[in-house]
């Protein structure tokens, strides 16, 4: 009897242990499924952001290659007859068309790209578009630029968007108020003090009010993927005198089929008449303040090991596209590259095209403004923003009004120098940019 009770104990011992197993196999088959699935929505989103950023890039590059080759048929007529001026300020009036159109172009192909990928409709997003080509002002433009480009913009969104141009909305994307920078806020709301320590630890310690963020920039007049271009009024001597110029042009035109420029008079600089000299036009340029070599616009935080060669340091004209998978969030960044001037379309200041090639890079070496698509994130940008760093109100139902709401505690604030004081030697700096040949940065992976 007593044998037979010990087998009966055990046998039950046993089911209970092997319903424990069973409980937690399941769980783990559960966790196993639920991470596949993660990753599996997070490799689509990859794949199909990063297809749809190369399209936006395909339309940058081809804007630029059009602006270019109309500069330099604008030289190759004035250097024919230097009295074609009506000539030269209709193809002045197409360059900038084209400066508006690529970008619109750009988006509507990086959706396309998107929708083709099965990614998700970004809610709220083609309202925000329409609000940004509604106030968007292109200064020294030509008569009617503004309600052309609304126009494009109304057109673009006809259909609910799957990919979002992250590309700065701001005029000044460097401008230094934390007010507009995504990471400050997450600190806040995080507590990490150690993001303070690196980037504004002597704000922490001096602060006093909502005015010490300082000035708020303008909203950008190139609010999708700007090309990024400006322009200068020059007689075609005077352009001509720019070291290595007239060569470059005149192996474009040799490219396309073209004769050369009139070669200069013998033993003489290539000067027209004097009546003629003075003949000024418009020409296409790239923006200083935009485009320049990497490490001069990114001081000291370049994302790129090892020697950057010169036919690929220039900054200037990145497409950066969000997407989305369910709930999965990717951000992808790239750029046109070429061989025109011996490898670096930047070279000389006038625009000339010969952009080639379409590269992602990484999402911290280009001119983004975001980290993803947010329309909270967007909305705290336009609406908060200015009036916080105006009057000091915040709003209601923001997570990014209560992160400004914890930073003016001045609690809050001692709490985080208290402990910046005895720790903030233990803080380590994240490395820039992330892991992979992709365009996410770390927090696109």
């Amino acid at each position: 009897m007593r044998g037979r009770m010990a087998i009966g104990k055990r046998a039950g011992q046993a089911i209970v242990l092997l319903l424990a197993v069973l409980v937690a196999l399941a769980a783990l088959t559960l966790w196993v499924t639920d991470i596949r699935g993660f990753a599996l929505r997070r490799l689509r989103a990859r794949d199909g952001g990063d297809a749809a950023t190369l399209a936006a890039a395909r339309w940058q590059a081809a804007g630029l290659n059009l602006i270019g080759e109309l500069n330099l048929i604008q030289a190759y007529m004035l250097a024919d007859d230097l009295q074609n001026i009506e000539a030269a300020a209709a193809l002045h009036e197409l360059r900038q068309r084209i400066q508006l159109v690529a970008p619109v172009l750009g988006v509507l192909a990086a959706h396309q790209v998107a929708k083709a990928n099965d990614l998700d409709e970004l809610e709220g997003a083609n309202d925000f578009l329409r609000e940004l080509g509604d106030e968007a002002a292109f200064r020294d433009y030509f008569p009617g630029a503004d309600e052309d480009f609304r126009a494009m913009v109304r057109a673009a969104t006809g259909e609910p968007l799957r990919a979002f141009p992250a590309s700065p909305i701001y005029e000044d994307s460097e401008t230094p108020t934390l007010l507009v920078n995504q990471d400050f806020y997450e600190a806040v709301l995080g507590n990490d003090w150690c993001w303070f320590w690196f980037n504004a630890y002597a704000f922490l310690q001096h602060y006093s009010g909502h005015r010490d963020f300082g000035p708020v920039p303008d909203l950008s007049t190139e609010p999708f993927l700007g090309l990024r271009l400006g322009q200068k009024e020059t007689a075609l001597n005077d352009l001509l005198t720019a070291e290595g110029l007239e060569a470059t042009l005149n192996r474009q035109l040799n490219d396309l089929g073209h004769p050369t420029l009139p070669p200069p008079p013998p033993d003489e600089p290539w000067s027209p008449p004097v009546s003629e000299r003075a003949t000024l036009v418009h020409w296409t340029t790239y923006n200083p303040a935009k485009w320049g070599r990497w490490e001069a616009m990114r001081p000291g935080n370049l994302p790129i090991e090892g020697r950057l060669r010169d036919a690929y340091d220039y900054f200037g004209a990145s497409a950066a596209i969000s997407v989305s998978r369910d709930g999965s969030t990717w951000l992808a960044a790239a750029k046109p590259f070429g061989t025109v001037a011996d490898g670096n379309p930047t070279l000389h200041e006038l625009v000339l095209g010969g952009f080639d090639d379409v590269r992602l890079i990484p999402v911290d070496a280009a001119d983004t403004g975001i980290r993803g698509f947010n329309i909270a994130w967007l909305r705290h940008l336009r609406f908060h923003v200015p009036d916080y760093a105006t009057n000091g109100f915040t709003a209601s139902g923001c997570r990014y009004c209560a992160a400004l709401q914890r930073w003016d505690t001045p609690s809050w604030r001692t709490q985080a120098l208290d402990w910046l004081s005895q720790n903030g030697h233990t803080c380590r700096r994240p490395r820039p940019g992330g892991s992979g040949s992709s365009g996410g940065a770390s927090y696109g992976h």
